[in-house]
């Protein structure tokens, strides 16, 4: 029965997305609603996040060995060493160490609403709600996740090698995704300013 098969695949795939959107609001911005604690960078031990989740209605079963296959399946999205995962990027809670410390490409990208690029010529890039700035490696990534939040979204160009070089603090937080805290205006190519 060929089409049992595609049903079945198909919802092993909604769970699989239910467990990523449960473990990022874990990992993200609520570890203490399933009593696990992070550590500074943001690691829980897997074990320990398991036996939270298997609180939840519905999760009753899940394994660390479940948990371990999420994070393979989604390797931009969490990351997992020596026994403990995080999520890479996101956070609504304190992470002191979001990623390693790195040298940034020349440029990086963020998509932002249209309406805020003249706040950005003044003030520069802040984060919104999130602990950092999530900056992409291209401007189709940048763009996509802007559209995300605002369907107007533009794409700004941050000149990233040049901040790095004037002391802003990028980290890696995925293959191609940085993170940092501020970005003041100098480093920044706004829409429409040529």
């Amino acid at each position: 029965m060929p089409g049992s098969r595609t049903t079945s695949r198909s919802a092993a795939s909604e769970r699989r997305a239910r467990l990523s959107r449960l473990v990022a609001l874990v990992l993200r911005h609520r570890p203490e609603e399933v009593g696990v604690r992070l550590d500074s960078g943001g690691y829980a031990d897997l074990e320990a996040l398991a036996a939270g989740l298997a609180t939840q209605p519905g999760w009753e079963s899940l394994s660390s060995t479940d948990l371990l296959a999420l994070a393979q399946a989604d390797p931009r999205r969490y990351e997992v060493r020596d026994g403990r995962i995080r999520a890479r990027y996101g956070h609504t809670i304190r992470v002191e160490e979001p990623g390693e410390p790195a040298l940034p490409p020349e440029w990086l990208y963020i998509g932002v609403r249209a309406a805020d690029v003249a706040s950005l010529r003044d003030d520069g890039l802040r984060p919104a709600g999130r602990q950092h700035l999530h900056l992409a490696t291209t401007p189709q990534a940048a763009l996509e996740v802007g559209r995300r939040h605002a369907p107007d979204a533009v794409v700004v160009v941050v000149f990233a090698r040049r901040a790095a070089d004037s002391g802003t603090v990028f980290r890696r937080a995925g293959p191609a995704l940085f993170l940092t805290d501020y970005v003041p205006p100098a480093f920044l190519l706004l829409p429409g300013s040529g």
